[in-house]
C-alpha cells in the first residue's frame, strides 16, 4: 500500500519537497543578509534609529507567519506593487514573491536578535583592546567582533534555519505549491488525507532532523577544541 501511495503520488511530493527547499534556503540567505541591517540600526548610537528599529522587531515577532505573508500577498498589489506576469516552477511570481519577502522578513527579526546576542556575547576587553591598537568601530565589528560572534551563533543560525524550514509551510496558504500545498493536492485526488500528511510530515522530518544533527555534530566539534583563545594580535597575523 505505501509503495502503491509513492508510486503515485511521488512526484508530486518530490516537486513539493523542491519547492520547500527554494523557499526555505532563498528565503533564509536573503534573512541573514537583511537581519544583519537591522542588527546595526537596533545596535546604532542615534536613540531614533534604534527605538525604531526595536519597535519593528518587536511588532514582526508579534505576528504570526502566515498574517505576515498574507499582508504582502494582498498588501503590495495595493500599494501598486505590480509583479509581472509569469511563473516559475509552476508557480505564479506574485505568489512567489510575496512568499519570499513574507518568510524573508519574518525571519529576518529573529536572525538580528541571534546577531545582536552573539556581538554582545564576545567580552568587552576584545571591544577595549581593538581601540588601544588603533582600530576604529568598523575595524573593530569587522576583524575582532564579528568573526567571533559568527562562529558562536552559528548552531543558532542552523536551528533558526530549521524554524524557517517549518514555517515556510504556511506560504501553502497563499497558493505556493510546496509541501504542504502538495498535501492537500493528494488529499483532493486520492480521498487518503491521513496518508498525505504522513508523507510529508516523513519529509519535513527528514530536512529538519538532517540539520538538527549537523548542527549537533558542529556544537560537539567546537566543544573539543582545546585551542587557547587568540589575542587580538594573534588574529590579525592569521
Amino acid at each position: 500500500m505505501v509503495i502503491d501511495f509513492l508510486q503515485n503520488y511521488g512526484s508530486f511530493i518530490l516537486d513539493g519537497a523542491l519547492m520547500t527547499v527554494f523557499l526555505s534556503v532563498v528565503s533564509m540567505i536573503l534573512a541573514l543578509v537583511l537581519g544583519g541591517v537591522v542588527t546595526a540600526e537596533r545596535m546604532s548610537d542615534n536613540l531614533l534609529i534604534s527605538g525604531l528599529t526595536k519597535l519593528y522587531i518587536e511588532v514582526v515577532r508579534s505576528l504570526p507567519m502566515l498574517v505576515i505573508l498574507s499582508l504582502f500577498f494582498y498588501g503590495l498589489p495595493e500599494l501598486s506593487f505590480n509583479v509581472p506576469d509569469g511563473s516559475l516552477f509552476g508557480v505564479d511570481l506574485d505568489r512567489l514573491i510575496s512568499a519570499l519577502i513574507g518568510l524573508t522578513v519574518g525571519e529576518s527579526v529573529f536572525v538580528a536578535e541571534i546577531y545582536r546576542s552573539g556581538i554582545q556575547a564576545v567580552d568587552s576587553g576584545q571591544f577595549e583592546g581593538a581601540r588601544s591598537i588603533g582600530f576604529n568601530k568598523f575595524q573593530t565589528y569587522r576583524y575582532v567582533i564579528i568573526p567571533q560572534a559568527f562562529k558562536n551563533i552559528l548552531p543558532t543560525l542552523g536551528n533558526e534555519f530549521a524554524n524557517n524550514i517549518k514555517s515556510s509551510s504556511q506560504a501553502s496558504v497563499i497558493g505556493v505549491a510546496d509541501l504542504m500545498f502538495t498535501a492537500s493536492t493528494i488529499q483532493g485526488i486520492s480521498y487518503k488525507p491521513f496518508q498525505a500528511v504522513i508523507a510529508v510530515g516523513i519529509v519535513y522530518l527528514l530536512f529538519t532532523f538532517s540539520i538538527t544533527r549537523i548542527v549537533a555534530h558542529y556544537e560537539k566539534k567546537m566543544s573539543h577544541r582545546t585551542e587557547e583563545p587568540l589575542t587580538i594580535s594573534e588574529k590579525l597575523v592569521r
